[in-house]
């Protein structure tokens, strides 16, 4: 399963890594740019299964660079992780599809079953 995650936070990087070593799966991280366009094409070029999304990376884009991939590759499964604790932002973002929504701190195990449940559901929906 190809894992791409979009944020410079050295702990949601070390997080998601950990599992490429446990899982065999591919982790490639993202954050050369928080360029809206270069962001979204970066997605689309990688196609990833599951996208790790680090809003206080991206933000203030978050949102509309959310919708412009949701758009693109409406089977991407999204995991959205902000320090924003705001209830409004965890609405708007749900409403596009989100997996898993969490706010930071983040703990490692809560990441990894969520990236390990995503990826039963979609071997489940393959047979």
């Amino acid at each position: 399963m190809k894992i791409m995650v979009l944020s410079k936070d050295p702990e949601l990087i070390e997080s998601t890594r950990s599992v490429n070593h446990a899982d065999s799966w591919n982790v490639k991280v993202y954050n050369y740019s928080s360029d809206p366009l270069d962001v979204v094409s970066n997605v689309c070029i990688e196609h990833p299964g599951i996208l790790v999304i680090d809003d206080d990376y991206l933000n203030p884009s978050s949102g509309h660079i959310l919708a412009s991939i949701k758009k693109m590759l409406d089977d991407l499964a999204i995991i959205f992780v902000t320090s924003n604790s705001d209830i409004e932002l965890g609405r708007e973002v749900s409403q596009m599809g989100v997996y898993y929504y969490a706010v930071k701190p983040l703990e490692e195990d809560a990441l990894i079953d969520s990236l390990k449940s995503i990826v039963k559901l979609r071997t489940k929906a393959m047979y």
